[in-house]
């Protein structure tokens, strides 16, 4: 049993990782084809070029839903703004003999918008 823990741990990090590096793929995307920048992206063109580059292989997978973009304010310079990507994926637990458990995860990124 503390095998199957050990490797479901490895999983749970491995898959925060990637949803970390996910969000900040995002917002450097964002930054880039801003609303006010010269290539402008929709949310939902940025939210699948997160999806893309997420590629969860463990449990769950990421969607549209679970991918916020936002433009708040920067609060340094109130006349630029800011991208901000939140990812949340469910991660559920699977170790044999064990309840079943859903992990939160939740990761952030914030950038100056470039353009």
């Amino acid at each position: 049993m503390v095998t199957f823990a050990t490797f479901e741990m490895a999983l749970v990090v491995y898959s925060y990782n990637t949803i970390s590096h996910a969000a900040r793929e995002c917002v450097r995307y964002a930054i880039v084809h801003s609303p006010t920048g010269p290539n402008p992206a929709t949310a939902a063109q940025i939210q699948q070029i997160t999806i893309n580059d997420a590629a969860m292989p463990t449990s769950g997978a990421l969607t549209a839903q679970s991918i916020a973009v936002t433009w708040p304010a920067d609060p340094n310079m109130p006349s630029q703004k800011d991208a901000q990507c939140t990812i949340s994926l469910n991660y559920s637990l699977g170790i044999p003999f064990l309840p079943s458990k859903t992990l939160p995860l939740t990761a952030t990124a914030r950038m100056l918008v470039s353009q």
